[in-house]
């Protein structure tokens, strides 16, 4: 059932942009490249990054039975100094990934600087009912300081809450 419903959030975040297709980045994909991968199952072409090398190596181990109609590719970076130029990418996620971090503010910045403009920055993590799920721990703060980083810097915010998750939608 967790997965299923992992799932859903995946595709709500993704429905709720109006996406369909282009370059995107995946900030902090964790051990299984899972939002990269679905991604790339959809026909984006992703980039992932997480900054634990075993988390890398992980991700392309559970990617390279698969055939995608887009592209993956993984790579060890730090999400405080992301190893792309300006306006790269037609959007860059962040799923489950900004509880685990430290300065959220950089984070969310560089997402914006690689972001192209009129791209989507879309950022999801755990309300109080995934907390409990997943046994992870997101407070109010991170969830005010997320939505005061996107506010002062996107064109336009849409936050969205499904069963486990609070969702930013972001047009930059």
């Amino acid at each position: 059932m967790l997965i299923m419903d992992d799932m859903a959030g995946r595709r709500a975040l993704i429905e709720a942009s109006g996406l369909q297709t282009g370059r995107v980045l995946d900030v902090g994909m964790g051990n299984c490249g899972c939002m990269a991968i679905f991604l790339a199952r959809d026909g984006f072409h992703v980039v992932g990054i997480d900054r634990s090398s075993e988390a890398v190596r992980r991700s392309i181990k559970d990617a390279q039975d698969e055939s995608f109609p887009g592209t993956f590719e993984a790579r060890v970076a730090n999400a405080e100094k992301l190893p792309f130029g300006e306006n790269e990418f037609d959007a860059v996620f962040a799923y489950h990934a900004l509880h685990h971090m430290k300065n959220v503010e950089q984070v969310i910045a560089e997402m914006f600087r690689v972001c192209k403009p009129s791209g989507f920055v879309l950022i999801a993590d755990l309300n109080a009912k995934g907390c409990k799920v997943y046994k992870e721990s997101v407070d109010e703060i991170l969830l005010n300081t997320i939505e005061c980083c996107m506010k002062e810097n996107m064109q336009s915010v849409r936050k969205v809450e499904t069963e486990y998750n609070f969702m930013f939608i972001c047009q930059k």
